[in-house]
């Protein structure tokens, strides 16, 4: 092998152990969450919290995992899409079929939906439209554009009408919907039969895409697909052992902005609360919802920067791929990640929402994350897709590709 091709191989694993690095913390996110992905009514508000522990767990993970891996998985979408960009001649053939695979992803993603409510992929196939828009804009816009809304400026300007006008957002997307509908559907989740949970996850998926626009992640969603597609176009992946300064110095200056926002933070709500000034729920929706979004983005690329740096030690590679394989076939990983976690939480299957705290939920996520890291490995040993990889390729070029490794391909005789 050449030191090209080489070079081309060490970028696609690495982009694979982020993601599956990602898949880790997506499942310990809905995990701890019970796959109820959503505000529980009042009188079941902490329904995952048993006790002191579980409380802690459950601030572990809003702290250090919500709302991170989401952003890292976002930017790796936009970077495949570069990667398939490249290998294509950029034509109208390849917006068209990229736009079918699109739609394909939205049928898959709208069927995942339909069992859980949380499902990002249909978001990802409206919002891939964009890149469809914007691949041919200068290096330059790309990037204004993305950096614009990855720091979510479209909502942080609709929070500061809020502010200063008759509020038009509804309020804080988190705490918007009645206590009637909220029970209802926590109830349905309880005891519902499989059907009437399909039909509740029907209803939700409105609830779903207003989410989206309220909080900003649309936005930011979007920012980050374009600043995955910029690192693309720029080969941040590429020869990384000669960007190892330029990624120590994106890391320095993460870490000194999640400093930024806790003091930020706290000199505000905290000054505010002790000269007994009262701020109004649209002003500290747009201090605090700003100040954690950019929180959440420094820690999301103090993630992507310490693996990157890690993959490139000789003795931190070996243990860093036993992501690869999860993260290869991430659509598979993803997807069975909800089927068990529907199947342990929903009524249909063990009925444990509620009935088992965050902390043995968290080692539960932990524990199949493991048996899915050997799973993978084994698919791939005798496969060369996973299964929804396998299928949604099929679907996009409408020919049934080949499954089977070639060394495990039988010849058969004429």
């Amino acid at each position: 092998m050449n030191i090209q091709s080489l070079q081309k191989q060490d970028r696609i694993e690495v982009i694979d152990v982020l993601r599956g690095f990602t898949l880790l913390g997506i499942i310990l996110v809905h995990m701890t969450e019970q796959y109820y992905a959503g505000q529980a009514p009042q009188q079941y508000a902490n329904f995952a919290a048993k006790g002191m522990l579980d409380q802690i767990v459950s601030g572990f993970v809003g702290l250090f995992i919500q709302g991170k891996f989401y952003m890292i998985f976002s930017f790796l979408f936009g970077l495949s899409f570069y990667i398939q960009l490249s290998k294509s001649d950029g034509s109208i053939g390849f917006v068209a079929r990229f736009f079918w695979r699109l739609l394909v992803l939205f049928g898959i993603g709208f069927i995942h939906h339909l069992h859980y409510r949380g499902d990002i992929l249909t978001i990802y196939a409206v919002l891939g439209l964009v890149l469809l828009l914007t691949y041919r804009l200068p290096d330059k816009y790309l990037l204004i554009i993305a950096v614009l809304l990855v720091l979510d400026v479209p909502a942080m300007l609709v929070r500061l009408k809020d502010v200063i006008w008759i509020p038009v957002s509804g309020g804080n997307p988190f705490v918007n919907q009645s206590q009637e509908e909220l029970l209802s559907y926590y109830n349905t989740i309880r005891s519902g039969t499989y059907f009437e949970i399909l039909k509740a996850n029907l209803g939700e998926f409105s609830t779903k895409m207003y989410f989206q626009v309220m909080s900003g992640r649309l936005y930011i969603t979007t920012g980050l697909f374009l600043l995955g597609l910029y690192a693309g176009r720029k080969n941040m992946f590429e020869n990384m052992e000669m960007k190892i300064a330029f990624f120590k110095k994106l890391l320095k200056r993460s870490l000194w902005t999640l400093l930024g926002c806790v003091l930020f933070s706290m000199s505000v709500f905290g000054g505010a609360q002790a000269l007994g000034i009262k701020l109004s729920e649209p002003l500290q929706w747009m201090i605090g919802g700003e100040v954690f979004d950019i929180f959440n983005t420094a820690l999301a690329i103090v993630y992507v920067t310490g693996i990157l740096l890690l993959f490139q030690k000789e003795r931190w590679r070996p243990r860093l791929m036993h992501f690869y394989a999860v993260g290869r076939m991430g659509l598979t990983t993803y997807l069975i990640q909800t089927v068990f976690g529907v199947l342990i939480f929903f009524s249909f299957g063990l009925g444990w929402l509620g009935e088992i705290g965050a902390t043995l939920a968290f080692a539960i996520a932990i524990g199949l994350y493991i048996v899915q890291i050997q799973f993978s490995k084994f698919w791939l040993a005798h496969f060369q897709y996973g299964i929804f990889e396998w299928l949604w390729r099929s679907l996009t070029y409408f020919k049934i590709q080949p499954l089977k490794r070639k060394s495990d391909l039988k010849v058969v005789s004429a």
